[in-house]
């Protein structure tokens, strides 16, 4: 990422702090309804779509082209709520009495009395945003690994909201992998999204499909002093939520690494192959999440 700000990166954040400053003017459900709205109405018609229809053929095949459709509109609906729910996350977590339940937090006192690190696994469902910045506020503050925008002055922009109830971010990368280790080894809590595709991981069943997982939930979730939670975010309304907090996930360490690495990340993907059956459109549909030939042999079987 380029350190140094150019004029590009200082007209971008200061549209977005305006922007920002725009959207704060009015209630957070009235923003969050007109985000939806923005977002069922334009989002079906963009090209991007396409992704979309892909990968629910692939993952979800017994699905009519309607109720594909159906799904498609509704992913569209959430992620423009979490983006204009994204200027008013302080007031939500803040409020979270008014916007949020959690269900099982409980479960997290007796790995801490222990003296051993927590590691949360989320998704991209409903606003994945949500889920570090209300644990932190609820007592588990914790080293967030984020994908950081090219413009530094908007990741700085970004990472004071990441930030405001008393986490801490690290990019995706060798940085991150460093200060995730530094802050288990201090038995803190890091959080991550375990749901995307990465090039540089570990090839498991994703709804059946092999699929590029990230390996870090497997290798540092077999560290015997580390315990490790998956969090699920359910959205239900406009900037309200759900986050469940699952039973502590026991990851395999029979010392073969790349075996139980396999095992590990094969019961993750799982664990959210679940979550998003339950609720479709709350999930991120517009990444490339398979192999290309995954891809070709789905459009060659359409032919």
């Amino acid at each position: 990422m380029n350190s140094v700000p150019t004029y590009r990166h200082r007209f971008e954040a200061l549209g977005l702090r305006a922007l920002l400053r725009l959207v704060r003017l009015f209630p957070v459900q009235a923003c969050s309804n007109f985000g939806g709205f923005l977002g069922r109405s334009i989002g079906p018609s963009l090209g991007i779509t396409r992704k979309a229809d892909l990968n629910l053929k692939l993952a979800l095949p017994e699905l009519s082209a309607t109720e594909r459709k159906q799904i498609i509109r509704d992913m569209w609906d959430n992620l423009g709520r979490v983006i204009f729910e994204y200027p008013h996350l302080r007031e939500i977590v803040q409020k979270h009495d008014q916007y949020i339940t959690v269900s099982g937090l409980e479960k997290f006192q007796q790995p801490r009395k222990e003296g051993k690190a927590l590691l949360f696994i989320g998704a991209h469902i409903g606003n994945w945003e949500i889920l570090p910045m209300t644990a932190a506020l609820l007592g588990y503050p914790q080293t967030i690994l984020v994908r950081q925008p090219n413009n530094p002055l908007v990741a700085k922009i970004i990472d004071d909201i990441r930030t405001s109830t008393g986490n801490h971010s690290a990019s995706k990368g060798v940085d991150g992998a460093r200060a995730s280790l530094k802050a288990l080894r201090n038995k803190e809590a890091v959080g991550l999204l375990a749901d995307q595709k990465m090039n540089d991981g570990v090839e498991v069943p994703f709804f059946g499909i092999p699929a590029m997982s990230p390996a870090a939930p497997a290798i540092l979730g077999a560290k015997t002093d580390v315990a490790v939670f998956p969090i699920q975010c359910k959205r239900t309304g406009p900037a309200s939520f759900h986050l469940i907090c699952h039973d502590a996930l026991e990851f395999p360490n029979s010392g073969k690494r790349d075996q139980d690495c396999l095992e590990g990340m094969t019961e993750l993907n799982r664990i959210f192959e679940g979550w998003i059956r339950e609720t479709p459109g709350q999930w991120l549909w517009l990444h490339r999440r398979w192999p290309k030939a995954a891809y070709k042999k789905l459009k060659e079987k359409s032919e």
